[in-house]
């Protein structure tokens, strides 16, 4: 019973990661590079929470801390994945 609130708290925060990044305005400035890496990051979110949906991949507490861990980062950042890698010093 606890490992499906797991699942759905992972679920939610991968998708919401995915589409966060998906939906980030660039405003016609952009790197191919984090382009890239920002489609890489798209699927790899939103194939894990297809995986953990149909697989039923058991998650745990950890997984489900840590998908909530890179939801805050992303949200934080508004999706830029520049923003991820480089901080002003």
């Amino acid at each position: 019973m606890i490992e499906l609130l797991f699942q759905t708290i992972a679920v939610i925060a991968y998708i919401l990661c995915g589409f966060r990044i998906a939906g980030f305005s660039h405003g016609g400035d952009f790197h191919r590079g984090y382009s890239i890496l920002a489609a890489v990051l798209i699927a790899s979110f939103l194939g894990q929470s297809i995986h953990i949906l149909f697989f039923k991949d058991p998650v745990t507490l950890w997984d489900a801390i840590f998908a909530i861990i890179l939801a805050i980062v992303i949200l934080r950042t508004k999706g830029n994945v520049a923003k991820l890698i480089w901080s002003p010093a």
